[in-house]
């Protein structure tokens, strides 16, 4: 059973790895994240990151909240892009399709409004958005447990970005335990596009 040492030192060095990689994501992020719209910096794009929709094209409660952080941010400072990026199957599962309906419900200019079908993931949403537009000073709507990984993919790929913080009755939304995976592959992720000048 000598075996079982080694990988047991292995196992707890990448345990140690993961743990302080989560820790440095929410670091670099946590001077960025702001809980009121207002004492936010002047940006030029909201961008929302899709999340689960019903059958009906009502949106989830975690989709609703990020988009009425949207509207209201947008209700105070005007003239800036709403963003909206999600997973759509064409006729099927559409998540952008209900966000745009929200967002038309709520008085938003068609023409302020850039739609992204094809965002499967914050990573993809974010180097969909920044192969597209020139734009950099954004900002992202999530949930607290979101924002950290949101927002430092967005710093690494060049943007100016902030985040606003939306939770349910401002209490701190739990981190689902995927989140902390996410944050890892997507640290790893970055680093494998720049050794490879993929993005």
């Amino acid at each position: 059973m000598a075996w079982l040492k080694p990988f047991g030192v292995f196992a707890l060095i990448l345990i140690l790895c993961a743990w302080i990689i989560n820790a440095y994501v929410v670091v670099k992020a946590k001077a960025r994240m702001y809980t009121d719209p207002a004492a936010i910096p002047l940006v030029d794009a909201v961008i929302v990151p899709g999340a689960s929709v019903y059958r009906s094209g009502r949106l989830s409660p975690v989709l609703q909240q990020r988009m009425e952080g949207a509207l209201k941010y947008l209700g105070l400072r005007k003239g800036a892009k709403l963003v909206l990026s999600g997973h759509a199957i064409p006729g099927g599962y559409n998540e952008t399709t209900a966000m745009l309906d929200f967002a038309r419900r709520n008085s938003v200019p068609l023409e302020d409004i850039l739609v992204d079908e094809k965002g499967r993931s914050t990573y993809v949403t974010l180097l969909n958005f920044r192969r597209s537009s020139g734009i950099r000073r954004i900002l992202i709507v999530s949930q607290d447990y979101h924002l950290p990984r949101a927002l430092y993919i967005a710093q690494s790929m060049g943007f100016d970005a902030s985040g606003l913080v939306v939770s349910e009755d401002g209490i701190s939304s739990s981190i689902p335990s995927r989140e902390y995976f996410t944050r890892l592959k997507d640290f790893i992720l970055l680093r494998i596009s720049r050794w490879f000048n993929a993005d």
